[in-house]
């Protein structure tokens, strides 16, 4: 029975842990300062790690450093248990179901990250290994920074995708090394035996030559070996711009696609904004914001204050109401509750692929529907067609609110056209 009373507040608890950790998920201000102390602890590490190693230092404020480490492994360890046990209000994991879900949410990169962030720590306190020994360990903390920049996300992910291309640039280089060291070789071998006269001692001027790095240890003494090395530089020049060109294409690929432009023709293409003239579609123009939310994530939340109304340019979401659900997709609104001023979201949304969505303040909205009552008539119409879905109503009485709310439509849009022609 005690189970039984209990298992509610237990799954809104894991519920709250998960928006309020999963970045993304929540834009509360409890959310934005767990995010920014965290945040503010990874670097306070990173320069721990390096103030450690100034012997004055290190000795002076020992105490001090090994508390604060203690400290942070509890805080990273915590942090760790708290995302796994949480994981399951992911719709991803919970398919797999709770165990084999968290299992392979704990396999995930930032998951490993986040492992690596505390666990050689506490096998080192317990095991008795000196911390110095722990500290490039210490360092992999930094990544966790990745979890709170998308542009580093974007980053990695382009790493990633782009590692067939980046490995081919990788075996060319080493196949360029290989070539222009065999040369200066062939070239200086017999000239310089101690330094050119092996094939790794040759790879090793051919690497710093093509990196234009030119430590000037070796150096060419033959007109043909200088030759040689005029001809490694220029293409080193050539060769490292391959790679480096993949990287920031396929980073500005990536953050476009993050971001889009609000045009008039796309307010105009859109069902709640047909039949406006020019003059009304720009002014709408100058009032929304762009905003790409990801797979999963919450465009509304039941019972947060209504600040923001959507319009789904493209993807799905999904509403989730007591009894029923409903799909929404391009041309479809999310939030009308943003109409009334302090008002609080009835539905739960979320994406159920990534979404573009165009974004509207709620004081902003409710000036436009001021101007234009026809919007707000749309924007409520849209609403009861919802709940009329989520309700299961009967087809007949779908289609007679329906006509009902159409001919109100029609009528407000005729009225609108009538008083800008001044009739």
């Amino acid at each position: 029975m005690l189970d039984s009373v209990n298992a509610p507040a237990r799954e809104g608890a894991r519920q709250w842990v998960h928006t309020l950790l999963e970045e993304g998920q929540t834009e509360s201000v409890a959310g934005r300062v767990i995010e920014i102390l965290l945040v503010m602890l990874i670097v306070a590490n990173v320069a721990a790690v390096a103030l450690e190693t100034i012997p004055s230092l290190a000795l002076k404020f020992h105490g001090l450093f090994v508390a604060f480490e203690e400290f942070s492994l509890a805080i990273y360890a915590g942090e760790y248990g708290l995302r796994v046990w949480s994981s399951v209000e992911d719709p991803r994991v919970a398919a797999r179901g709770a165990w084999r879900g968290r299992l392979q949410f704990m396999l995930r990169p930032m998951m490993v990250v986040d492992f690596l962030a505390f666990a050689p720590g506490i096998v080192g306190i317990f095991l008795g290994i000196d911390l110095r020994v722990l500290r490039i360990f210490r360092l992999f903390r930094l990544l966790k920074l990745a979890r709170y920049s998308q542009a580093l996300q974007s980053l990695l992910n382009v790493l990633y995708v782009e590692r067939s291309a980046l490995l081919a640039s990788t075996i060319l280089l080493l196949a360029v090394t290989c070539l222009f060291g065999e040369l200066m070789h062939l070239a200086e071998g017999r000239a310089q035996p101690n330094t050119l006269g092996t094939m790794p001692g040759a790879m090793y001027w051919a690497l710093t030559t093509l990196t234009t790095v030119g430590y000037g240890d070796i150096t060419p003494a033959t007109p043909l070996g200088k030759i040689i090395a005029g001809v490694t530089m220029v293409t080193g020049l050539a060769l490292f711009a391959l790679p480096v060109g993949i990287i920031a294409n396929g980073f500005v690929t990536g953050l476009s696609r993050r971001r889009f432009a609000i045009t008039w023709g796309m307010l105009r293409r859109q069902p709640l904004f047909a039949g406006f003239d020019i003059d009304a579609l720009t002014e709408m123009l100058e009032t929304p914001s762009a905003a790409v939310i990801r797979e999963h994530a919450h465009v509304t939340v039941a019972g947060r204050e209504a600040g923001e109304f959507y319009l789904i340019v493209s993807g799905c979401a999904r509403g989730e109401a007591e009894d029923a659900e409903i799909e929404l997709g391009a041309g479809d609104t999310i939030g009308a509750e943003a109409l009334e001023h302090s008002a609080l979201y009835r539905r739960t949304v979320t994406a159920a692929t990534e979404m573009r969505v165009i974004a509207f303040p709620g004081d902003e909205l409710r000036r436009l529907c001021r101007k234009y009552p026809v919007l707000r008539e749309r924007i409520e119409s849209a609403a009861i067609c919802d709940h009329l879905i989520a309700c299961d109503t009967s087809p007949a009485e779908r289609v007679r609110v329906l006509e009902a709310e159409n001919a109100k439509l029609r009528t407000a849009l005729s009225n609108l056209v009538l008083e800008k022609l001044g009739l």
